[in-house]
């Protein structure tokens, strides 16, 4: 077993004796042998921070290895540093993650989306027959406008010469505009309709002109109200 030279138990092998000790951590250019010290040979605390080259990294990376760096590691960003805008002991609640409005409710209370609720609203309500949305207009004067969203049936009563202005719904979609058209109790009363109303080859339809008569009028469109196309039904009721 390679040991030290014992003063004057080794005359004339001094040398042999050190070199054989040396040659057990050491190869022949001096430098220490790969894996001649352990894990055990080193003492506790005994690395310092220069040896670890610590300061090269910076607040919130990480040491890792790198079999391509110098040394095989490396300091790297560390892969999350927050979670929802928090940091250290992170307790997370519905709203970080943008469910505010999702509870353990029933199914009959389970809230919908906005844009679920703007289309369920648009939907015909076929409670009863499918009843159409209803819409008394009131009275014309000499110009009304007239708007689908209070409802696809209206009832206008004229009690002037009016001029009518139609409100362009959304596009996208089959939209239709029954009209209920009475006249006061005077009669005789006229419309003026908008130009985006195409009546085909007979034209616009005259009213009935008795004392508060009504007329049916059928208004849609196809492409948000750039057309509207006109049709009278039975008149004079």
């Amino acid at each position: 077993m390679a040991r030290l030279p014992i003063p004057g138990s080794d005359d004339g092998t001094w040398g042999d004796v050190l070199n054989d000790y040396l040659q057990v951590a050491h190869d022949p250019a001096g430098t220490l042998k790969s894996g001649a010290v352990d894990v055990s040979a080193i003492q506790d605390d005994s690395v310092t921070e220069a040896k670890l080259n610590t300061g090269s990294g910076t607040n919130g990376q990480v040491l890792t290895k790198d079999s391509g760096a110098s040394g095989g590691f490396a300091w790297t960003t560390a892969p999350v540093t927050s979670v929802a805008g928090k940091t250290g002991a992170v307790t997370l609640v519905k709203a970080d993650v943008g469910l505010d409005n999702v509870d353990n409710t029933s199914d009959a209370n389970k809230p919908v989306s906005t844009a679920q609720q703007t289309a369920l609203d648009g939907k015909v309500n076929v409670t009863n027959g499918g009843g159409e949305t209803y819409f008394d207009a009131g009275n014309s004067g000499t110009a009304i406008t007239l708007n689908l969203a209070n409802g696809n049936v209206q009832k206008l009563t004229l009690t002037g010469n009016c001029t009518i202005t139609l409100t362009s719904p959304a596009s996208g979609a089959y939209r239709s505009l029954l009209l209920y058209i009475f006249q006061d109790g005077t009669g005789s009363r006229t419309i003026t309709w908008p130009g985006s109303v195409k009546w085909g080859t007979a034209g616009a339809p005259t009213l009935s002109t008795a004392a508060t008569k009504m007329d049916k009028i059928l208004l849609d469109t196809v492409d948000g109200g750039t057309n509207w196309y006109g049709s009278a039904g039975p008149g004079g009721f």
